[in-house]
């Protein structure tokens, strides 16, 4: 993923997965992540992680 200042997007944080769903469901659940530019120090919030057909609502997101 690429800034529009041309800089590197990195991951800092990915969305947890509702507690209550199975295992199962917590595979098939897409998550989102904020992502960080490495050049101009932007955050972009609530970016497609495992899926990226759509794009979702704003989520609280767990810092790695």
């Amino acid at each position: 993923m690429i800034c529009d200042c041309g800089g590197v997007l990195l991951v800092v944080s990915i969305e947890e997965p509702p507690a209550h769903l199975s295992k199962e469901k917590k595979l098939l659940y897409n998550r989102v992540c904020d992502v960080q530019c490495q050049t101009c120090g932007k955050i972009h919030y609530s970016q497609t992680y495992d899926d990226g057909t759509h794009i979702n609502l704003v989520k609280t997101t767990k810092k790695i």
